[in-house]
């Protein structure tokens, strides 16, 4: 009995520490878009071409996150959360920075005291991102789907190709 006592919180602990993140309540690569809309006001905003899944803005003032100035979440082409990217004053860098660095795995961190700050987290498929530039007011937090980030990275791949070929064409 105990054996089994041990081997089932073995493995719940297990479960949770490869979880995705669920910013909002949102779990990245689960939630759906009936899900969110169950729980927030949204605003249809397009089609992201990289997940070719809906994108939507929330009205942030139903996050409960003081200071937040804009929250958007992306979804698949099967309905499913991507990523959540959200907008806030520079001046928030630190304490959010704290906050995520208590709850995922630091990958990187780049905190000069002066330039651009940032920070690179990571929990189950998920990549989270942090990104305050040096001369703007506003920083990124940012959860991403590993999916997406890959997706994005091949494609920048194939641009910088076809405008390496394109450049060679004209000289």
């Amino acid at each position: 009995m105990k054996l089994k006592t041990i081997l089932a919180a073995t493995l719940l602990t297990t479960t949770l520490i490869h979880a995705d993140p669920s910013p909002f309540g949102l779990e990245i690569g689960k939630s759906t878009v009936s899900m969110m809309k169950e729980k927030y006001s949204s605003k249809f905003v397009g089609i992201n071409n990289l997940s070719q899944g809906d994108v939507y803005d929330l009205d942030t003032s139903e996050l409960g996150i003081e200071g937040m100035q804009s929250a958007r979440v992306i979804y698949d082409k099967n309905g499913k959360l991507m990523g959540v990217f959200t907008t806030f004053p520079k001046g928030k860098f630190q304490y959010l920075f704290g906050q995520m660095k208590s709850k995922y795995k630091l990958v990187t961190s780049n905190i000069p005291y002066v330039g651009d700050t940032s920070a690179k987290l990571t929990n189950g498929n998920t990549e989270i991102q942090l990104n305050a530039p040096h001369m703007s007011f506003e920083m990124e937090l940012n959860y991403v789907d590993k999916n997406l980030l890959k997706i994005a990275k091949q494609k920048s791949s194939n641009d910088a190709q076809q405008k390496s070929k394109h450049e060679a064409s004209q000289l």
